[in-house]
């Protein structure tokens, strides 16, 4: 038959295994994954993605970690109090040691250090008891051996790769499967012909050339300092979550107040300035009472934590973004990349090795969440030293090359910051930008005009004569 997993045996009852031999197992990394999930909330979103309870060999670290699962999944923050009440309403409380061995794993906080190197371990050891408890099956299969040999082998075989699967699981796709697909979805976009295929950015012609942000798409937006990308991805964000789209916003740089204050401004019309100093005139509190009563409405979220590192933003991105109503889009926004915190794989290596960490790491949460991740980036030094011609390009992008190959779409935003540098013919006017899309990876590249409205820190469409019946 099959091989089907079994629970840890005592080493002198398990067949074929030597006298006294004992499988595989590492509690002390068991407990300090446990432990972990105790202190940390985001090691607890990651460690019940990558490990189940049946990967745990004492049998009170499997109950232990389905409790936590089961707090995890009615979203109930996981701690000593929390997880002790969870296994006393089901009876386990002292099975597991009581609250004293649960006050006991929380006390080390080393665990916090390597978690990561120790689910790795526990996995392992799951993985090798498996292949003890395959490989006695196998030696009953050969000594209980039906006369075909044929069907011997094939369940061996079967009961093998019932163990190797779990170690590396295939992501393969057969043809049909994918062909049949890709009709779906271009039926669907047929059927949908005007409607967004993503998320869209609230910009006609940047609409029109991407046709909304895809879900797993890692876009980069970059600019030189003071050019606005906070204030345009503030506005894109706006834009995507009016149009019914969730949209989680991690600023890594600016507080949440300052935020939802440009946020005000710009959709009120009120000089950002004066509302800072204080002098804000008679008619405008009817346009900042309005407009905060429609914001009010979207589903955005605002996480300003210092030093995010990109394990903390998907965790928190799942836990805001995870109840999205049916056919709703998610778009999750970073401001901005070189601040995310790195891993403790390069947190002593260069600042390049780091930023591609990161870049890696976005691009994958993107395809983790199918969503688009909206990542805004410096631009390197060498840009101001270029005399009138400050036009960005890829080069351009700061700290890293991963950042460029890691991207689905890389775009800048160039304007003229102040009258000197208007005048030159190959500089924007004032009052205009230029998104300038420099990667594509599924379409075309180009220049796309904006206007620009300094007071209210506000990006629109760009409409001159030529244009005024298209819009």
């Amino acid at each position: 038959m099959p091989y089907q997993p079994q629970p840890p045996m005592d080493a002198n009852n398990t067949p074929g295994l030597a006298p006294r031999a004992q499988l595989p197992q590492n509690i002390e990394a068991e407990q300090s994954v446990l432990a972990a999930c105790l202190l940390n909330g985001e090691v607890t979103e990651e460690a019940v993605m990558r490990l189940r309870p049946e990967n745990f060999f004492r049998p009170a670290h499997r109950i232990i970690f389905e409790a936590i699962i089961s707090l995890t999944n009615r979203h109930i923050p996981v701690d000593p109090i929390a997880l002790a009440d969870t296994l006393k309403s089901t009876g386990q409380l002292e099975a597991v040691g009581g609250r004293a061995y649960l006050a006991e794993l929380a006390d080390n906080t080393f665990s916090l250090t390597s978690w990561e190197r120790h689910v790795d371990i526990v996995k392992r050891q799951s993985i090798l008891r498996e292949l003890v408890f395959a490989a006695t099956q196998i030696n009953a299969l050969a000594y209980d051996a039906p006369d075909d040999l044929d069907q011997v082998v094939e369940e061996a075989e079967k009961t093998l790769f019932n163990v190797t699967e779990k170690r590396v699981s295939s992501s393969f796709r057969k043809m049909d499967e994918l062909v049949s697909d890709a009709y779906e979805e271009i039926s669907r976009l047929s059927n949908q012909k005007d409607k967004m295929a993503g998320v869209p950015t609230g910009f006609k012609d940047v609409d029109e050339l991407f046709h909304g942000f895809r879900g797993g798409d890692l876009v980069i937006l970059a600019a030189r300092p003071g050019v606005g990308k906070t204030s345009f991805a503030l506005n894109l964000a706006t834009n995507a979550a009016k149009a019914g789209a969730a949209v989680a916003f991690f600023s890594l740089e600016m507080g949440a107040e300052q935020l939802v204050q440009r946020i005000l401004c710009s959709e009120a019309r009120v000089n950002l300035s004066k509302l800072r100093s204080g002098f804000i005139a008679e008619g405008d509190w009817g346009a900042l009472a309005e407009a905060s009563g429609k914001l009010s409405q979207l589903d955005m979220f605002i996480d300003d934590t210092p030093g995010l590192s990109v394990l903390e933003a998907r965790a928190k991105g799942r836990r805001e973004l995870h109840g999205l109503k049916e056919g709703q889009k998610g778009l999750i926004i970073v401001d901005y990349l070189q601040l995310m915190q790195p891993g403790p794989m390069t947190a002593n290596k260069s600042t390049n090795d780091q930023v591609s960490e990161i870049s890696r790491g976005l691009k994958i949460l993107a395809k983790e969440m199918n969503m688009p991740v909206l990542a805004l980036s410096q631009l390197s030094r060498a840009i101001e030293q270029r005399g009138k011609d400050k036009r960005p390009m890829l080069s351009d992008l700061r700290d890293s090359g991963a950042i460029e190959q890691d991207a689905d779409i890389v775009m800048f935003i160039d304007r003229s910051m102040n009258e000197i540098e208007a005048e030159s013919e190959s500089r924007p006017d004032l009052g205009m930008a230029k998104l300038i899309v420099a990667k594509h990876r599924n379409g075309a590249t180009r220049d796309i005009d904006l206007a620009f409205n300094p007071e209210f820190t506000k990006f629109m469409d760009f409409i001159d004569d030529s244009r005024v019946g298209s819009f």
